[in-house]
């Protein structure tokens, strides 16, 4: 006659590892960070171009807007790096670290040119993408970059 008991006692081990879990599983809101929304990136790069002379040399980078005559850049620019010839990267100038905010905009520091950041979070990233200081919790959103002759071509 003890089944029932233990039958019950099995049940309220059960339910209470479910809500256990459910409760775990959700997170607290600071674990989680909103994920940069999505925008066309379609660009086409000449390297023969005086605005893109800084990508003929290695850990060369340029910054192209959201809109402009090198067409569509993502959300809020785009940053191309050239990491030796035929090799470069490009990525999002948007922030991963709270990315709606108006300020979050990653830029090439302006004196050594051997680092991205933003100066509204302080994130830093190296010319890879890749967090090196600040609350920033993710690399850059890099985009696919390919090479034909003297034509660069960023795309998502």
């Amino acid at each position: 006659m003890r089944l029932p008991f233990v039958s019950s006692q099995i049940g309220r081990v059960g339910a209470g590892l479910v809500v256990g879990g459910l409760l775990v599983a959700c997170g607290s809101k600071s674990d989680t960070q909103p994920q940069i929304p999505y925008a066309p990136v379609n660009l086409s790069l000449s390297l023969g171009a005086q605005e893109y002379a800084a990508l003929r040399f290695d850990n060369g980078a340029v910054t192209i807007p959201a809109k402009g005559p090198a067409g569509n850049g993502g959300v809020k620019g785009v940053i191309v790096v050239r990491q030796s010839a035929g090799t470069f990267l490009a990525f999002e100038r948007n922030c991963p670290y709270r990315p709606y905010d108006a300020c979050a905009t990653v830029s090439l520091d302006r004196n050594s040119k051997l680092f991205m950041r933003d100066s509204c979070c302080t994130s830093q990233f190296d010319l890879k993408g890749q967090v090196t200081g600040g609350p920033a919790p993710l690399p850059l959103k890099q985009y696919s970059v390919s090479v034909q002759g003297n034509l660069i071509s960023v795309v998502n």
